[in-house]
């Protein structure tokens, strides 16, 4: 008898391969590239404006060329671009989303893998730790419709680097795409 579910691939499908030891040694200090890192702009997901908190300089949210860690925003499935020279937000900073009854989350951007290859790992700029989580960019590119988003933006159970950073790489060789990992800074409701 077969079994009930088989599991299927693409064909081009190649397990991660990932050095134990390696991770186990990653702390938030930990800076890390890889030597190519060309890897295609995935299709932006709808985009947060952050109003003065851009004002400090920003790059696209998946870019991998800017040197210090970067935070971004979201509220729901809109993500804002990265802000390379983060720092708290005031409170005219929040008042300037005016979001009602909804969760404004600052994340921190902590690495980069593309089909199941590490690309970029920054160090951590704040020292909250806690909560990570999986950006991985929509496939569409185009008109994007609520109806049809296939970007996703997935909480981990992870609450420590190296096990955070194995579920980016193998998710990204799963997945067949280039996934971003994120810190959870802040989160603020109103």
């Amino acid at each position: 008898m077969s079994p009930p579910v088989t599991d299927v691939l693409p064909d081009e499908y190649v397990p991660a391969r990932i050095d134990p030891a390696w991770l186990a040694a990653l702390t938030d200090d930990t800076s890390w590239r890889a030597p190519s890192h060309a890897v295609p702009t995935p299709a932006p997901f709808p985009r947060r404006e952050t109003g003065t908190l851009a004002d400090a300089g920003t790059a696209p949210l998946f870019d991998l060329e800017h040197a210090t860690t970067a935070w971004f925003y979201n509220i729901r499935h809109e993500l804002s671009d990265a802000h390379v020279n983060p720092s708290d937000m005031t409170r005219e900073q929040h008042d300037w989303f005016s979001i009602d009854r909804e969760v404004l989350f600052t994340r921190e951007k902590r690495a980069i893998a593309h089909r199941g290859n590490l690309l970029r790992l920054w160090p951590a700029h704040s020292d909250v730790t806690g909560e990570y989580a999986l950006v991985c960019a929509p496939t569409v590119r185009g008109e994007y419709r609520l109806s049809n988003v296939d970007g996703l933006l997935v909480s981990l159970s992870a609450t420590d680097l190296p096990t955070a950073v194995r579920d980016a790489i193998v998710a990204s060789a799963r997945m067949n795409t280039t996934v971003l990992l994120a810190r959870t800074i802040d989160r603020m409701y109103s």
